[in-house]
């Protein structure tokens, strides 16, 4: 689908192509590809870069294939709501009736769970992810049924979000199970043929023949490297593992912007599409993002934004819709670079077509003085977040004080329920806001707090314990999976070096083999000598022992 004449972008903000560029070459991102569109079609579509940082590599281009990552998860909603407005599938009704085989994972609360929780992210699921593993498509079923009997929830299922790529992966199954059709092939008859997405596929052997981004790494010099091998798990296509192309992810976005009411081609019907749209579960962050069912909705300059990020394996995905305004931008990368802000650079990109100027005329409006709120009650005490750590809160006189990881903060009110604030020693300027709520606050007792975002779940203060010297020292080692940890002691405390983050973490003791960090939630696995053979991470990542202390 070429770009329509006369829609080349170039307005007083500049040109949207040259400003791409400018950041891929200053960040040294080997590849990007980049599609704008409104509701008739393809604004503008161009490639930047190579598909490989290697010497012959060939151009990027708008067809090269790119993985999405999390950028599969509005495909996969939108191939539920498709079966939910054939009447194939019913948001509300649990999961479990059309795969029965959940009943014998042991995993809590199973039969509450529904799609609708599943697609809004308010299942109660943990964050997992496993790049390889294989398998075949049509037992997405098993695959997904055997990893749910590993884990342990982060909240009862429809208490709050908590981001999951193992809830989107049961959605997935689910509805293939619902229709009867392997998952690949009901996204290609639900989703990618009626919007004519002729290269998108989760097949590698497919990808792999037609033009295709490698994914880049970055070693210690900052130099950009390919990720070695392909990755493949049938397990998680549903959340992370479509590969596509700018062109075809504009197709997306223009079923989406131009699917106005009464529209006899629109992909979804009005109930559907508004549930995309519309706030499921509310996240506490300063831009007001909230999961819609497909999406993640936010404030940007006074606009309402629909969209979704992705990351995976070296590559890197940010798509962005302006419902009102009929305009969406999607960005794909062949690597994340440290300092690289895809979603800012989005937004830039989107205000160089906003009608008539560069975007500062809907600039954000600044609220007047809010009524300050006070904290709900019983908020007080210890909470753990699998993503977070260990955060403490206080509250006296309707003042409402935190300490995360170790690091103070006091907190005001920011109005709609939302608090934020700064370091106790030297303010707001010696460390970014952190932003605070309480979703689904009990009248007398708050079990959950979000932070930045992430969900922490109150933790049992009689279960605080101080490890000996001996059990550390048992824990020292190097263990693997996605990442390679090294944990070591160093005067009296446990440490953790992360090899995907090239950064060391002090730990601080929950219990005699639990650990939080800034990075969040560890546990020991210890055999009967007290040995540890594996470590527990987020309430389902395991990484195995290789290597003992050094």
């Amino acid at each position: 689908m070429p770009a329509r004449e006369g829609g080349d972008g170039r307005t007083e903000a500049g040109d949207p192509g040259r400003l791409v560029e400018a950041e891929r070459i200053r960040h040294a991102l080997p590849g990007l590809a980049l599609a704008v569109v409104d509701g008739e079609g393809v604004l503008r579509a161009e490639g930047f870069g190579r598909t490989s940082a290697r010497e012959g590599a060939g151009a990027v281009t708008p067809s090269t294939l790119f993985r999405l990552g999390s950028v599969t998860k509005p495909l996969t909603a939108t191939a539920v709501l498709r079966l939910h407005d054939f009447g194939v599938m019913d948001l509300d009704r649990p999961v479990i009736d059309v795969l029965p085989e959940l009943a014998g994972t042991g995993y809590p609360q199973v039969e509450r769970i529904t799609a609708r929780m599943l697609l809004g992210h308010t299942a109660g699921l943990p964050q997992d992810f496993f790049p390889t593993g294989g398998g075949d498509p049509a037992a997405l079923a098993r695959a997904v049924t055997a990893l749910l009997s590993t884990y342990a929830p982060v909240a009862p299922p429809g208490t709050a979000y908590s981001y999951s790529n193992p809830g989107y992966d049961l959605a997935g199954a689910a509805a293939a199970a619902a229709a009867g059709t392997p998952f690949p092939e009901l996204l290609g008859e639900l989703v990618l043929r009626p919007l004519e997405m002729a290269s998108t596929t989760f097949d590698p052997a497919v990808a792999l023949t037609r033009p295709l981004a490698r994914g880049h790494g970055y070693g210690a010099d900052g130099t950009p490297v390919v990720e070695p091998g392909f990755a493949d798990n049938v397990a998680h296509y549903p959340s992370g593992f479509a590969l596509s192309s700018a062109l075809d992810m504009g197709r997306f976005m223009t079923g989406y912007l131009g699917a106005g009411p009464g529209r006899a081609d629109r992909l979804l019907g009005e109930e559907s599409a508004r549930l995309t749209r519309t706030g499921h579960a509310r996240l506490f962050l300063p831009d007001d993002t909230a999961a819609t069912l497909g999406f993640h909705r936010w404030r940007w300059r006074g606009h309402t934004v629909i969209g979704h990020a992705g990351d995976i394996c070296g590559y890197a995905a940010w798509l962005a819709m302006l419902p009102e305004q009929r305009i969406g931008v999607v960005l794909l990368a062949n690597a994340a670079p440290p300092g690289f802000d895809g979603r800012s650079l989005v937004h830039r990109v989107m205000a160089a077509y906003l009608p008539g100027a560069d975007g500062r005329k809907a600039a954000e409006q600044r609220p007047g003085a809010r009524r300050p709120e006070e904290p709900p009650r019983g908020c007080a005490g210890v909470f753990v977040g699998q993503a977070t750590g260990l955060v403490r809160l206080s509250e006296a006189g309707g003042a409402l004080a935190a300490e995360i990881n170790g690091r103070r903060l006091t907190l005001r009110s920011a109005g709609n329920g939302r608090f934020e604030g700064g370091d106790d020693e030297g303010g707001d300027e010696s460390g970014d806001l952190v932003s605070l709520g309480f979703p689904g606050a009990a009248p007398d007792r708050v079990t959950h707090v979000m932070v930045d975002g992430e969900l922490c779940e109150r933790f049992d203060e009689s279960r605080l314990a101080v490890p000996r010297p001996s059990d550390l020292e048992r824990y020292c080692g190097t263990y693997a999976r996605i990442d390679e940890v090294s944990v070591f002691v160093r005067d009296g405390q446990l440490h953790l070096h992360s090899q995907e983050d090239l950064r060391e973490f002090p730990c601080l003791p929950l219990t005699r083999t639990m650990f939080a960090f800034e990075g969040g939630v560890i546990e020991f696995m210890v055999d009967d000598n007290g040995e540890a053979r594996a470590i527990r991470a987020r309430n389902a990542v395991t990484l195995n022992r290789t290597g003992a202390a050094r």
